[in-house]
């Protein structure tokens, strides 16, 4: 345990219902997680960072609501956010071929914290409109996932798994290859309904050409990893394509909250030591075997997982 170092504390990440259900204290197994959670924060054994989903999940309620949730987060936080995509990923990418250590730095930042207030509105605005623009953009998957239901074996889904990541290393590839000919960078625009957001690939070839100073060399580097080794020694877009093919595979229908779940999941998972999520998606990472390869410790809001995360705390 303890991935992270930072004081010898373990980094537990929070989902937005753990705090919204400490808060509110309406279950007694919240409340002695929350008498758990603060005690282990005040002996300096634990620190919980926040995240930005935490921001555009709680400016969804109400201000006054809002402002109790973002400040209580931020009281076990150490100071501490964790970094989001593509940030972190091209961080990862960069440590990985030039071979350096990554450190608390890799994986957080300590901001400034702006009054929640001034940002509020604006962040609820710009949430409807990602909310729209994705609704809009899985529609017709929705739809064609609804009317695929044939079943089948788990041999087959792992092998269509590896078929739809490695055909996103086949993209990424060829987006590589096309960018060392050029030796030019435009980033293109994907489509959200009436939402434009910068192409994945491009913001993240953007990222290691502008902030971490890849010359050719390095990128011919990052190709020779990815023909042998595909995303497998990238944590973020490892989990974030394995997650994404496996919904695909079972068929399952996506929303915006779905998008966001993937995000959070995909950036955090592989670098805390213990990782709150609700009880589906804790299944799908425990079918992945993702918290097998990350050695992270994953927990819902079952009674169960309540009853051994407070002895974990307590343990402590």
């Amino acid at each position: 345990m303890r991935k992270l170092d930072h004081k010898n504390k373990i980094c537990i990440y929070l989902d937005q219902f753990v705090i919204s259900d400490i808060i509110e204290g309406a279950n007694p197994l919240w409340i002695e997680v929350r008498t758990q959670l603060e005690t282990a924060y005040k002996i300096g054994k634990i620190y919980c960072p926040i995240c930005p989903e935490h921001i555009l999940e709680t400016a969804r309620k109400n201000f006054p609501s809002a402002k109790v949730h973002d400040d209580y987060f931020k009281s076990l936080s150490d100071g501490f956010t964790l970094k989001s995509e593509p940030f972190l990923t091209s961080q990862l990418i960069s440590s990985l071929i030039r071979k350096n250590k990554k450190t608390l730095n890799t994986f957080l930042i300590k901001p400034e914290f702006n009054d929640f207030e001034n940002f509020y509105d604006e962040i609820n605005k710009h949430h409807d409109i990602f909310s729209e623009g994705i609704s809009l953009c899985l529609a017709n998957q929705n739809d064609f996932r609804k009317a695929v239901t044939n079943k089948i074996d788990r041999k087959t889904e792992n092998q269509l798994i590896e078929v739809i990541n490695q055909n996103k290393v086949n993209a990424f590839k060829e987006r590589l290859k096309e960018y060392l000919n050029q030796k030019c960078i435009k980033i293109r625009p994907d489509y959200f309904g009436n939402l434009q957001v910068p192409n994945w690939m491009d913001q993240l070839l953007y990222q290691l050409t502008n902030k971490h100073k890849f010359k050719e060399k390095e990128f011919k580097l990052f190709l020779v990893e990815l023909e042998k080794n595909g995303f497998y020694r990238i944590p973020t877009l490892n989990t974030k394509f394995s997650l994404g093919a496996h919904l695909a595979v079972k068929g399952k229908k996506e929303n915006s909250g779905d998008q966001i779940d993937v995000m959070r999941i995909s950036s955090y998972l592989f670098s805390t030591d213990i990782f709150f999520i609700d009880r589906k998606r804790k299944h799908e990472i425990s079918e992945l075997g993702l918290d097998k390869k990350y050695n992270t410790k994953v927990f819902s809001g079952t009674e169960n997982d309540l009853n051994e995360f407070i002895a974990v705390l307590k343990g402590l």
